[in-house]
């Protein structure tokens, strides 16, 4: 086996991540759920009932580290970084269009992690490959399902989303008893961060997560985000471009890591506002 694949230990069935105080509302921006409800629910539906298995949580790998790979656009300047962590053996975690970005420049990512369930984003998981698990969320499109067809694919659910919880209880029984929703906020990376933890992975180098626009807003090719509101946002001095969704991730990434931080380790890779949260975790507030 390649020494970069994503090994998962040992199954535990108590959940690796407890959660503190809850994640409060964020009272100055809201992002609407994409997708309409009713979609979602359809979705929803038709994946459990496929025999794909559920991510569960796994005993810690306190050695283990894992880089994660999102889709801003400081993964260009970071990404002579990322090769050499690749080619040291650290297995590679991507979210979206940053998998096909790995594929592209020579790294094939080990895991691949997906949360949005429009239909058109099942373009994300071109080419699929042998090597590569995919973590599929159970609200994403069936069509995203049917291209993984005969890959290595688990099913995962998001935590918080109580309009959809009949179906999981349903299907699986109560909560924490026959499924882990996956905690997190609005944002695949995110949930991903906990997805992983829950996993067994307590330590991430993580490649692209900026939550602001840098010439561009991510590393690739994303056109649904073109023309997106944009705000200023000053943090410790220093001005970042951001969309609104960025503005949004960037506060819940703060109640995020105040919540739960205790449970993981990270190194932020770039100089987005994300890395700049991190070195004046208090000093986030919107421009005037």
């Amino acid at each position: 086996m390649d020494q970069s694949s994503l090994t998962i230990s040992v199954n535990s069935f108590s959940p690796s991540v407890n959660v503190g105080p809850k994640l409060v509302p964020i009272p100055d921006i809201f992002c609407a759920v994409n997708a309409d409800d009713e979609d979602i629910r359809s979705n929803i539906s038709s994946n459990i009932d496929r025999d794909i298995p559920q991510v569960v949580p796994y005993e810690t790998q306190w050695d283990k580290v894992v880089a994660l790979v999102v889709g801003g656009p400081s993964l260009d300047s970071t990404l002579d970084i990322l090769k050499e962590k690749h080619a040291e053996g650290m297995p590679v975690v991507t979210v979206n269009g940053s998998y096909k970005y790995c594929m592209d420049r020579g790294i094939r990512p080990s895991a691949f992690i997906m949360l949005d369930s429009r239909e058109f984003n099942n373009r994300f998981v071109d080419p699929p490959h042998k090597e590569c698990k995919y973590f599929i969320c159970s609200q994403c499109h069936p069509s995203v399902l049917d291209k993984l067809d005969g890959y290595e694919t688990h099913l995962w659910h998001c935590a918080g989303q109580d309009q959809y919880q009949d179906i999981l209880e349903d299907k699986y029984g109560e909560i924490h008893k026959d499924f882990f929703p996956v905690l997190g906020g609005s944002t695949v990376t995110l949930r991903a961060i906990h997805l992983m933890r829950m996993l067994g992975f307590p330590k991430f180098e993580i490649f692209g997560f900026d939550s602001c626009i840098m010439d561009k807003h991510h590393a690739y090719s994303q056109p649904e985000n073109d023309g997106e509101k944009e705000i200023e946002v000053h943090v410790a001095g220093k001005q970042f471009l951001c969309t609104v969704a960025h503005y949004h991730q960037a506060k819940e990434f703060v109640q995020m890591v105040g919540a739960t931080g205790d449970h993981y380790e990270m190194i932020i890779h770039g100089e987005g506002l994300i890395s700049h949260i991190i070195q004046s975790p208090d000093a986030l507030k919107e421009a005037a």
